[in-house]
Formats: structure tokens, sequence, C-alpha cells
């Protein structure tokens, strides 16, 4: 049968991108074990089908690596075999055969088709499951997707792996950042994400070493979220670690890679003869004379033909003691470098009949890509699982698990407006000015010196100076202009240090059959200790003597936090399992109770003026001092139960329910009882289905309702219907000769302050074909956020302080995810394989008080939404071009946009409501004036697509990721070129209006009219895009030869992340940012190896 599908199924291929969750098992059923008899220590096997010789059928003595794959004849010779070794057969597509070995010469096997794809484990809430059992949204994925990456963090090696698990990278590449998961869409105005549990305890699954994990559920729906409660209101992701394995010998496996990484895309300023070109125009257009230094033009051309050598000059007639800048500095290429880091890790595992241990230790280095600062990740890892089967009842386990990790990274200067997570980067970094000045010397003062007039030294003084040389590079700046590579360098830093500790006990208890009891409880402890220090420099000048400290940081300072954690888990529950009449009905029940509890201890301490700066002690400093402490905690319990039962397992219903009790709300508010059910029918397993079975393995049908309470209110704190007082220990006024301390009125909170509740309602279906060589998902769902907390009904300003928070707005979601897959093995031993998922939502506000005016504006402190309104609506005007001569633009009146005149070049908006004039209007739905809705930020058709193969000892995969239809709004310099004289446009900006180009995109340069900068659809981007996120090419040492070396396996590997994104996004910004200042996404080419003694 198989033979006879290959047509067929190449053909199918072409259009398959898909995810094979039957690839993604992590527990393979139990395989039918055969013994024959005769004796000897070598064995031939020949492996056949149906149709004749197996090629590349996988032979190997089971717990070992002896082994290899059958040749064009389906043969193999294995050697040094004892009596008793297991022989282990196996080929894609057919069920896997054991025989033992009691030595014979010779094995011959035939192989049957695998009709057990569906019998795989999912880890599901407190248990797993049978995959063809589950009647939920659950999405397995194997933990060696994140293998041999140079990766950090978890979410970097899931982005575009699962169908609407939307990962983001908030920080960009720095090192140590930290990613950001999202399951199924918006979820509530007060955020929320999904619960993250490692082993069953809630955990930060940036600080798990990725080559740790064993598998990866996700819990989409309400039905599969609701055995976890209050915090599951928008999905769980369940990481599984690494366990030994029974009746294996100690196995070590090494895995080393080192990497280098630069930017992903480059984004470049205009040259120094554009920008003084383009700013004299923007100032002309904006009012204003020449903004050129006299001379200054002739300089910059001659440094950028060569001719003059220096990127500054001296003209005392200009300025009395700076440098005037003529230098030609692109800022991107000089802030970012290409850098090296590394990772390693060592892992052992294996056990006995009763007791198994898996151990590990990693360690990451990652370098930033910072030219001139300190930029650096490290982070080390160990674990150590162990499991004992005490008795047949009775087995117990423990983990310890540490994650210890350090960043450095160049001081933060919010009044430089420096951010190291920004990447340095500024919006006025002049192209003229350089990173350090050319000349190396400096004027010194010099009564009676002759005047100076040196063009290729680039001085011209009218005397009483000398030039005296210093043999100094400095950093340019002049007090004048940041100087990020300057600050990076000298101004100081921030350094982290955090430390991770776990501790978990369980027993497991099997007191009769079918009956299993759990217990186990976790302890962890948190910290964080964060030492920011600024430091001074001087900024030099030309003239010596007029040298000042750099004026962003100043006063230096010493700024130390410690954040302190507690977290305790446990977890008590007992499964029943219960089957009848020949397994026709099958039951199991699961009950359980669920505490947990958080404290978090946080102290700051602050003081400024250093006396020496490299000692930063708070007692070596005697300036202003600050000091602040915070305690706060939260806490849960709740009782949880599960029903499942199956008939024949062809109908199949599920139960859940969760009684859960939460301190973020008050006493007669804390409990909620949140129920779900779903089920499924496998309508494959029924009679009629039968003639189909030879193409159409598997046919499930199911759909889920549920409802889950929202707990995680980002930024309403952990205790949230109390009314707090606000204080302040050092008031800004004198009273009897000292700073008061004062206690500020409470704000308001409504009194029926509860939950907010969250509904779903799922539908989908699982389906695999040719023997499950292709298999799919697909899920279509709607989720109704309800009584979510907003400010309530507007109310008269003399009630004297802000409306209070109450449950009064709703939202639904709706969106669909499609997962498809094809793996398969051709004659010749070439597998290959192509799994791509595919997924949209959007969300629509349906409930919302105090906004009866209907205001679409969401520029204020609460947001104002309306009913109706589909969440990221960029509302905007419409544009016909740009004015062609200052005739036609008075025809139109724009002056509600910009009250001064308007002229050829400028943006020619729409007039929608044909009231002769731009305007727009009250901001209501009911009254836009001439706005209306232009586009939808939400990403929309999110995918991931993955190729790969392996043939003979090569191996090769390669993955795409990115967002089908997106439209953004930019902003900013980097994108409008100037909207201040201040501003450095980037070379995108270079296609504006002139009477030479009139057919350019941007309108005329200026910073006065900012009519020409508002929303509109001319300016709206599309931030669509895919990136080829990894290329993998590996090759396996053949065996023969890592035998010889005492090895067993071997593996070099190539690997590149981010090597290509195709966007039609304006070159200026990274569509996976869309923020112009922010830390570079990095482009890596790594080389590893994987071993295994």
């Amino acid at each position: 049968m198989l033979k006879k599908t290959k047509l067929v199924s190449l053909m199918l291929l072409a259009g398959t991108l898909a995810v094979p969750e039957s690839a993604f098992a992590e527990i393979t059923p139990e395989r039918p074990s055969v013994s024959l008899s005769q004796q000897n220590g070598k064995v031939v096997c020949v492996v056949e089908d149906s149709f004749g010789p197996v090629i590349g059928a996988s032979v190997v003595v089971k717990g070992t690596t002896n082994g290899n794959v059958t040749d064009m004849d389906g043969k193999v010779v294995l050697e040094n075999l004892k009596k008793g070794d297991v022989i282990q057969i196996s080929y894609i597509g057919y069920a896997t055969q054991e025989i033992t070995y009691t030595g014979q010469p010779s094995i011959p096997v035939t192989l049957k088709e695998d009709t057990q794809a569906l019998q795989e484990v999912v880890v599901v809430g407190y248990g797993t499951q049978k995959k063809e059992n589950l009647t939920g949204a659950v999405a397995a994925v194997a933990g060696d997707v994140l293998e041999n990456r140079p990766i950090t963090n978890v979410g970097q090696g899931l982005q575009g792996v699962v169908p609407n698990l939307n990962v983001t990278m908030s920080k960009g590449g720095a090192p140590g950042s930290s990613s950001d998961f999202n399951i199924r869409g918006n979820n509530s105005i007060n955020g929320g994400s999904p619960l993250v549990l490692v082993d069953n305890v809630q955990m930060d699954a940036n600080l798990v070493n990725p080559e740790d994990i064993a598998s990866i559920s996700v819990l989409k729906d309400a039905a599969s979220a609701a055995i976890y409660g209050a915090r599951a209101a928008y999905g769980v992701i369940l990481i599984t670690t690494k366990k030994g394995k029974s009746e294996q010998k100690p196995q070590i496996s090494v895995s080393a890679s080192g990497y280098w990484q630069s930017p992903a895309l480059r984004m470049h300023n205009i040259n120094s003869l554009e920008y003084l070109e383009m700013r004299d125009i923007a100032a002309a257009n904006s009012g204003m004379s020449s903004l050129i230094t006299p001379g200054q033009l002739d300089y910059v051309k001659k440094y950028m033909d060569g001719s003059y050598k220096y990127s500054e000059y001296f003209d005392q007639s200009q300025d009395q003691s700076r440098w005037i800048y003529c230098g030609n500095t692109d800022w991107f290429n000089e802030l970012y470098k290409t850098s090296f880091s590394q990772q390693y890790n060592v892992n052992i595992s294996g056990g006995d009949s009763k007791t198994t241990y898996y151990g590990s230790v990693g360690f990451a280095d990652q370098n930033g890509i910072l030219k001139t600062a300190d930029d650096n990740y490290k982070k080390f890892n160990a674990t150590l699982n162990l499991s004992s089967q005490l008795t047949k009842w009775l087995q117990v386990s423990a983990k310890i698990a540490d994650n210890y990790s350090t960043e450095d990274h160049p001081i933060t200067n919010s009044t430089a407006g420096i951010d190291a997570y920004g990447g340095m980067l500024k919006n006025d970094l002049s192209p003229l000015m350089p990173v350090r000045f050319g000349h190396t010397g400096r004027l010194v003062y010099s009564p009676g010196a002759a005047a100076i007039n040196d063009s290729n030294l680039g001085i011209q003084t009218s005397g009483d100076y000398i030039y005296k040389e210093e043999g100094i590079n400095n950093y340019s700046g002049q007090n004048g202009n940041t100087n990020p590579a300057a600050v990076g360098d000298l101004g100081g830093y921030t350094k982290y240090k955090i430390n991770d500790l776990w501790l978990t006990g369980a027993v497991k208890i099997t007191p009769l059959e079918g009956l299993v009891i759990n217990a186990d409880y976790t302890y962890n402890i948190y910290s964080k200790n964060a030492s920011e220090v600024q430091r001074t420099f001087t900024d030099y000048t030309a003239v010596a003597g007029t040298e000042a400290l750099y004026g962003w940081t100043k006063p230096s300072y010493a700024n130390y936090t410690t954040n302190e954690d507690y977290y305790y888990a446990f977890n008590a529950f007992a499964e029943y399992s219960k089957s009848f009449l020949e397994n026709t009905h099958n039951f199991k029940i699961m009950a359980g109770y669920n505490q947990e509890k958080k404290s978090n201890k946080k102290y700051n301490a602050k003081r400024t003026n250093l006396i020496v700066e490299d000692i930063p002690d708070l007692d070596l400093a005697t300036g202003e001092q600050s000091m602040s402490s915070e305690d706060t905690y939260w806490a849960i319990n709740g009782f949880f139960f599960r029903f499942n039962y199956n008939y024949k397992q062809r109908y199949l219903l599920e139960v859940n329910g969760r009684y859960d009790g939460s301190s973020k709300f008050a006493k007669d508010h804390r409990y909620a009882f949140f129920p779900s059910v779903s089920a499924a029918w496998r309508i494959s397993e029924e009679n009629f289905w039968q003639p189909l079975k030879g193409w159409w393995n598997d046919m499930k049908i199911r759909g889920s309702y549920g409802s889950l309470g929202n707990q995680v209110m980002d930024d309403l704190g952990n205790f949230p219907y109390l009314a707090t007082y606000g204080t302040n220990s050092s008031y800004n006024y004198l009273i009897n000769g000292s700073k008061p301390v004062i206690v500020k009125a409470p704000g308001l909170v409504a009194p029926d302050f509860t939950w907010e509740t969250v509904t779903q309602m799922d539908f989908g279906f699982d389906a695999s074909f040719l023997n499950n060589r292709l298999t799919g998902t697909f899920d279509w769902y709607r989720r109704n956020t309800k009584d979510m907390l907003v400010a309530g009904a507007t109310l008269p300003a003399t009630l004297g302080a802000s409306v209070p928070k109450s449950n009064s707005a709703d939202m639904k979601t709706i969106g669909w995810e499609l997962s498809l897959g094809w793996n398969d093995r051709l004659e010749n031993g070439f597998s290959y394989w192509v799994k791509g998922v595919l997924s949209d939502y959007q969300a629509t506000i349906t409930k919302y008080a105090g906004n009866d005016a209907g205001f679409y504006s969401q520029s204020d402190g609460d947001g104002k939404y309306y009913v109706g309104q589909k969440i990221g609506e960029i509302w905007g005007y419409h544009s016909n071009g740009l004015f062609q001569s200052d005739d036609e633009a008075a025809t139109i009146d724009q002056s509600e946009l910009y009250a001064g005149k308007w002229g050829a070049g400028d943006v020619k908006y729409e007039d929608l409501d044909n009231d002769g004039k731009i305007t727009k209007g009250e901001e209501t739905i009911y009254n836009p004036g001439d706005k209306s809705i232009i586009g939808n930020k939400t990403p929309r058709y999110q995918f991931g697509i993955t190729i790969g193969f392996d043939y003979k000892n090569f191996d090769f995969e390669m993955f795409w990721q990115g967002t089908g239809k997106r439209d953004y709004m930019l902003s900013g310099a980097q994108f409008w070129g100037f909207t201040s004289q201040w501003d450095v446009p980037y070379t995108p900006a270079l296609d504006y209006w002139t009477e030479t180009n009139t057919d350019a995109y941007f309108p005329r340069p200026g910073w006065q009219n900012g009519g020409n900068r508002v929303t509109s659809d001319r300016y709206l981007q599309s931030a669509a895009y895919g990136r080829l996120k990894n290329l993998t090419v590996g090759y396996t040492i053949p065996k023969n030869l890592t035998t010889k070396w005492g090895i067993s396996r071997l593996r070099l590997y190539v690997t590149g992340e981010n090597l290509l994104t195709i966007t039609p996004l304006n070159d200026a910004f990274d569509p996976e940012t869309l923020r112009g200042m922010t830390y570079p996404i990095n482009r890596k080419v790594a080389i590893g190896l994987n071993l295994t003694l």
C-alpha cells in the first residue's frame, strides 16, 4: 500500500506546510518483542515490507548506539552482540519492532504499517493523555526544536513553531533580553499573558536552559487550560525537562557552539553632504536662514574626497574654543560590531530498573555588538533530576535546578536620551560629528604667538595660540552633542546579578491498580541585584583649558537595588482509571488541590557625587541620598478536577473544573468556580470510514467551551481592591527649616471590584493521511473577555479624584489556526519533511462604559475605547498626494493641521465630509471630521515554515517565520527625516519633494509644518515580513570511525539565524521591533558539535 501511494504523496507535498505533531512525541508506545534461538556474536538483519527490501531502516541494539541503517538490499550487519540483547528495527511509516538476540546468524524482518501514531502521549495539566484522546486545543513540541541553536532563551526558539503562540522580543537583540509570550492574540485591556509552568511549577521560561527541555505543550483553549484556573485565562505553556531512562547505561552528551553575531538589518543615516543640503532646504521651508557654518561645506567636500584628513577643523572667527565638525560618520556602523559568543552544555543520564537520573550543566556567554561598551550576558545552569521506585507502590523523585546569570550594559542615560536596550541610538547623531577627533593635539594659549592659517591642519587663529601635539584622539561631543560611543565607554555601567534556585520533592503512590496519587512541593528563592553607576568624564574641546565635564553625566552617582522573591507551590492530586467490557467504556477521573504563594521584597539606595568614581561606595559619596523599600505578595489556592470518558476510543468527553481563590480580590469576591467541557468524535473509527482507511488514516472532530478568571492585571498591583495612601518622605517645601513627610489622599475603588472572566469556544479537527505521513490540525475559536477593569462612567470634575476602576468593559477575540505537515523517507534512505503553521485573530470591543461620546483616541491615561472598535485600529487622513504648486495648496483649507502657509511639496488631504476644509472633527466615531479608519496594526496571518532532510550522514533544515499582513504608522526622525533642526534623517528620507523631484514620496523637508506628518494612508506602512530564522547543515561522523575513538556519536554543524529578511517596510526599521531606537535583532552564524560518549 505504501509504495502505491508514493506518487500521491509527492503531489500532496507540494501543497504542504506544517508541523506534524506526531513527530514531536517524547514517549513511544511499547512494541511487541519476538525471540529467536541460535548462537553467534554477529547477525545479519534483512528488512523488508510487503513490496520488497526496505532501504534506510534503522537497526540498533536497544539502549546502545550499536547499529546502522539497511543498504540497497535491505541488509545490515550487527557485531559485538551478546545473548539477550534487544534489536530494535524502525522506519518512518512503519511500526517499530523489537527482536531478542539469542545467537541466531540472521534475522528476517517484515515491517508493518504503523497504526499507532496517535498512541503518542502529550503532556496536559497535571498529567498526560494519548494524542488520540485529546479533546482540547493542545499543541505539542519536542525539545529538539531548541537544540543546537545559538539562543539564550526558550522564546527565541519558539517563534513561528506553534500556530498562535506569538513570541516578541521587546528589547530587540540586546544580551540577556527576554521573550514575551502571547497565545491567541489580544486578551485584556489590562494585560495578561500565558501561565508558564516548568515541571508543574510557575517559572520564568527565559531562565530555563533550552538544552534541558524534553517537550513543550501549549494549552490554548479554555477546556485544556481550565485545570489551572485563575492564572490560565490566556493559555498555558507546559515545559517538561529531561529525565533519566530506566535500563539505560550512563550516557554523557556534550554540545558546544561558538557564533558570530552582527545586526540582521543595517540602517544608515544620510551622508554629510546630503545632510547639509537637506537641512538647509528644511530650514528655508521653516522660515530660517542657512545653518551651514561659513567654510564648513568646503571642508566637508574635501574630507569626503580625501583631500583633507581630519573630521573637524578650528576657525577662531566662528568659535573661540570648539572644533567645527566636517566628518562623514555612519553612526550605525560606528556603534555596532561583529562579536563572538559561545555556549556549552554537558549532561549525563541513565538508570537501572528502579532509579533514574539526569544531570546537566550549561554555560552561555553572549557578547553584545556595541563597539565601545561592556555589553555582555552570562548564564550558568545546573540541573539534577532523580527518581527512584522504592517499592512497587511508592516512587519518590527530586529536582534541584539553579540558574545564575550576570548582565553588563552601559548606563541608561535618560537625560541624554540614551538607552542600552535601545542600542545607544539617538535621533540627533549628526554625520558631521566623528566618534573621535582626527586631531591628536589641541591649541594651547601662548601670548604673542603668531596667527595660524593652515588649511592642511585645519586650524585658523588670529594669534596667541600654538598647536600642541598630545597624541590622543579624544572623543567628540564638546558638551553640546551626545556621543553615545563616549557615554558607553566612559559614562558608567549597569550590572545585574540574578540567581534562581528551585528545589522540588515529589512522591507517587500506586496503592491499587488504576489509582495513582501524586504530591509535590516546590520552594524557590530568586534574587536580583542591580548596580547602576554613573561616572563623569571630560568632554574635550579644541582649546586646552576650555574643556568641561560632559553635561549629561553630572552628577556622578551609585544606585543599588535588591529584589528578593520567595515562592512555594504545593500540589496534591489523584487519578483513577478504569475500563469496562473489554475497553468499551473507559473512565478516568482526577482531582486535586493546589496552593501557591509568592512574596517580594525590594530595597533601593542611591547617593550622588561619588568621591572616587572607581569605588562607587555609598559611604564614599557626598551628595543627596535616597532610600526606598517595598514588601508585597500574592497567593492562590484552588481545588480542581478532570473527568474523562470514551467509548471504544471513538466518542470522547472531558469535563474540567476549578474552584479558585486569589489574594488579589476582596474577601467577598475572592473565590470563583471555572468549569469547562470538551468532546470529540473520532469519526475514522466508525465502520463506514473503513474504506477510506487506506489513505485517510485518522479524522477527529472536536469542540470545547469553558470559563476562566483573570487575576493577572499587570498595572494594578497585588492589592487593587484596596484604596492606598500615597506618601512622600521629603516633600519639596520647607516647614520649620525641614522638608516634611506628607500623606496623600487615597484614590477610589469600586465596591464591586471582582474578577475579569474569560469564556472561550473552540471547534477543530485533527487528521492524518497516507499512513500518517501527512498530518493536519485546524482550530477556530472565539474568546470573550468580560468585566474588564476600566475607568467607569464619567463623573463630575468636582469629585476631586480619578474615576475608580470597575468591571465595565467586554472584548471578543476571534481567530483560527492551521498546522500541516509532511514527513517521509524514500527508498534510497532520503528522509525529508515539510512543516508549517498559519494563524490569524482579531479583537473587538463589545462593551465599554465611560465613553458615551464615542472618542476613538487612546492618547489619555485610561485609553478611550468604543463599542465596535477593533483593537489596533489606525485612524488617519486620506491623502491625494503632494501639492505641486503654491496656488494648488491655496485652494484647500488645511489650517487646523498647521496654521502656517501650505505650499508646493506639502501633503494634500482629502475632504471626506465635504465641508471645504480638512479637520479632525471632535475625534469621535460620530464626528471624525476627515479622519477614518485607514488600517490596523494587529499582526495578521502569522506563519512558520520548516523544510528539512537527512541523507546518509548529512542533515539540513531551514525555518522561515513572519507575518502576512500588518499596517503600521512609523514616526520620528528615522522615518520623516527632519522633525526639528537637530534631527538626522536616514537614507529612505532622501526621496523628498523638490522642484526637480516632484514625484517624491516624502513631502518637502521642514520642521514647522507638523501637518505633513499626521497619520495618513499615504505614509501607512506594510509591516509584513518573512525572515529566514534558522538554517542548519550538519554532518554525523561515520560510526566506524567514532567507535575507534571511544565516541558513540559525533555530529558537526553550521547554523545561521536571521540570515535574510523580506519586507516592504521602510528600510530604516526592523519589522520585528518596529521601533527605530531599539537594539538591533542579531544575525548569527554558528559552528558547533554534538558528542555522545
